[in-house]
This record gives structure tokens, sequence and C-alpha cells, in this order.
């Protein structure tokens, strides 16, 4: 009974976590054009790949940013503290998101975000489009947010373009929110406060991560020798 109660709490645990997930994505290789498609994942007949080897693009020499699209996403939830500012809260959303992605970015490489009349040369492009941004609701989160009341939500897609090959290398939905938080909040959270600043930079760093093959170096030795 215990164990079963261990397990039990460790599984509200991990379910009640703020974070961002990767929900759909699609890998164009650069050698011959071909896709893997993240819905075959878990499929009868397997992953289809129709390359000769699957390596995707990787180590950039340089990444850029294009502010992420938002004309046409939903911005509803606790945002501003009046709805006057809601336009302009709307249309600095993507400034402040393309300045903390360039500073999860700039760990895989050199990173900057284009004005309007720039194109990048060389390594990667990263661009995107908002689809939902909900900031939830204070109220709901202090009363019933660990049952997942008031809870705030996120959804964007992402491209990111090979420059020199001209390849979309990779694109993905990337979605999450607060979750079953509750008016205490954490440091992926933001309990009562302000929950959107929280999953954008729950998505930006979402996307490093799955941009990088091994982040967090694990397996990484001081020594290689045997025993």
């Amino acid at each position: 009974m215990k164990h079963l109660i261990a397990i039990l709490s460790s599984s509200f645990l991990l379910t009640s976590c703020a974070d961002m997930y990767v929900t759909k994505s699609t890998v164009n290789t650069a050698s011959t054009g071909g896709i893997v498609d993240g819905k075959d994942f878990g499929s009868v007949s397997g992953v289809h790949m129709t390359t000769s080897c699957g390596v995707g693009a990787h180590d950039p020499k340089a990444i850029y940013i294009r502010p992420f699209c938002i004309d046409n996403a939903t911005f509803i939830g606790d945002q501003t503290a009046s709805d006057g500012e809601m336009p302009m809260r709307k249309a600095l959303t993507p400034v402040s998101f393309a300045s903390t992605l360039k500073e999860q970015l700039e760990k895989i490489a050199p990173a900057r975000i284009l004005k309007d009349d720039e194109s990048p040369r060389t390594g990667w492009l990263v661009e995107g489009d908002f689809t939902m941004v909900d900031g939830g609701s204070p109220l709901g989160r202090f009363f019933f947010g660990q049952f997942g009341a008031g809870r705030s939500y996120l959804a964007m897609h992402v491209r990111v373009t090979d420059v020199e090959t001209g390849v979309l290398a990779y694109e993905f939905d990337v979605a999450g929110g607060s979750r079953l938080q509750g008016k205490l909040g954490t440091v992926r959270a933001s309990g009562l406060g302000k929950a959107t600043p929280f999953d954008l930079v729950n998505a930006a760093e979402r996307i490093y991560l799955a941009l990088s093959p091994n982040a967090f170096r694990y397996g990484a030795r001081s020594s290689v020798a045997l025993q």
C-alpha cells in the first residue's frame, strides 16, 4: 500500500509540473530531403524514413531569430491590469519571446534577432507563429489550481530553416502551461502572478532542449578508462 501511495504521489507531482512540450514534429534531412513525421512514432510500421542515413541539420554557424507572428493567435486570460492594455501586450509578446529565445539558443551558436528588413545568409533561421496565449485565471488557481482550474496555456508552431541549403530542417509544435499549479506556484509557474511570462520562458527553454542532442551532458565522464 505504501508503494502504491508513493507511486501515485510521484505521478501527481509529474503531471502537475508547469512545462512546455513538443506535441508534433517533422524532420527534413539536408541530404535527400527525406521526411520523418513525428506522428509515425509508436505506429505499427514504425518510423517512416526515406533518407539514406537520416542525419538532421546540426552545428549551425549562427542562429537568426525572427519574432514569431501573433496576428492570428487567440490572446486571452489574465495578461494585463486592464483590457485597454491587451492590444499592446499582444503586440509586444513576440518581441519579449524573441529576446528570451535568443538567450536560450545562443547556448548552441551565436544568436541574433533579425530586423524586418534583414535576412540571414548562413546558419539557421528560427521563426514561427503563436496560436494560443492564455494567461488563465489567478482566482481559479487560488481556489482550485491543484485541480487544473485557472491554468494558463501557450501554443506555438516553430520552423527551423537551414539557410545555406534552403531546407526546412525542423518543424514542430510546442504547447503547455501552468498545468496543476496552485496559488503558491513554483520556479516554473506564477501561482497568483502573471502566468504568460513564465510560459514564454518555459517555451524558449523547450525549443532549445528540442534542438540540443544532449543539453544536460548525460553520460559525460571525467575519465573514459574502463575498469
